[in-house]
């Protein structure tokens, strides 16, 4: 990975000035990272700001099951503190911040995110600044978590509003640039774009009000943090050794990064790019 300016390290600063990308959409979730350039703003869809949208087929339900139920109010919950700490934050910017859309769909596909697809977890799309959340993987996962359910979606949500503001700083433009001078890197800087989000996610709950002093959900959310890197996934798939099959990182770098933020409460702390060692 090439060496970073010292002008280009400084975009997490809260002086920062926002820049927006528009010339090219980058999809990062649960499922991976895809890109695509020249992104057609006519593509895709999101629903209003600050709101939620549903998939169609939900209005012809006649009711919703309770799992379904469980993961909206999880989900509105981490949802609803992560905008309201993150403006509080950087007042600032507090307009800039409030233009990440959330939208619920059974399934992601390919017009949710100008032709990318990153799989069916909870993806954050830059180009149209929406987190889709993909309701029967969501589930899944909930029900894979266990105890630590609420605590695994409550991270997720974290981490994908984490990447609405690596955008909102300027890091996906940084990103681009970097990538453009490497290209070989790009499974190294896509990791370290990703461990990046999860710093974020700690620092949002070092400074949230609802969950800042609860060492228990603290506890939950680490146990989840460590239970999803990328060496957990080639463990689960039967296999003990080979290549990584995502870009988020082993799970001890995950707890590590996610713990940094989570302790420091600085974002200046998350500056993946420019660490020596992950």
């Amino acid at each position: 990975m090439s060496e970073l300016s010292g002008a280009e390290t400084c975009a997490m600063s809260r002086s920062t000035r926002v820049r927006s990308v528009m010339f090219a959409a980058l999809v990062i979730g649960a499922g991976g990272l895809a890109w695509a350039g020249d992104a057609s703003p006519q593509a895709g869809g999101t629903g209003p700001v600050g709101q939620m949208t549903e998939p169609d087929s939900l209005g012809k339900e006649s009711g919703t099951p309770p799992p379904a139920m469980r993961l909206r109010a999880v989900v509105a919950n981490a949802w609803d503190d992560a905008i309201d700490t993150w403006k509080r934050l950087f007042q600032a910017q507090a307009s800039e911040i409030e233009t990440v859309h959330l939208r619920f769909v059974t399934h992601l596909s390919p017009t949710d995110c100008y032709g990318l697809y990153a799989g069916d977890g909870p993806v954050y799309c830059s180009a149209n600044r929406t987190v889709f959340v993909g309701t029967d993987a969501a589930n899944r996962l909930m029900s894979q978590f266990g105890p630590q359910g609420e605590a695994g979606i409550t991270f997720l949500i974290g981490h994908e509003i984490g990447h609405h503001i690596q955008n909102v700083y300027g890091r996906f433009e940084l990103f681009s640039r970097v990538l453009a001078r490497a290209p070989a890197s790009r499974t190294e800087l896509a990791r370290r774009f990703e461990l990046e989000a999860d710093c974020v996610a700690g620092v949002w709950i070092h400074a949230s009000h609802a969950w800042a002093n609860s060492p228990a959900f603290r506890s939950g959310l680490l146990e989840v943090v460590k239970s999803i890197g990328d060496d957990g996934i080639l463990v689960r798939a039967g296999a003990s050794t080979g290549p990584m099959p995502g870009v988020h990182g082993t799970s001890e770098q995950r707890a590590r990064w996610f713990a940094r933020g989570l302790d420091s409460g600085d974002l200046n702390a998350c500056d993946t790019l420019r660490a020596t060692q992950l």
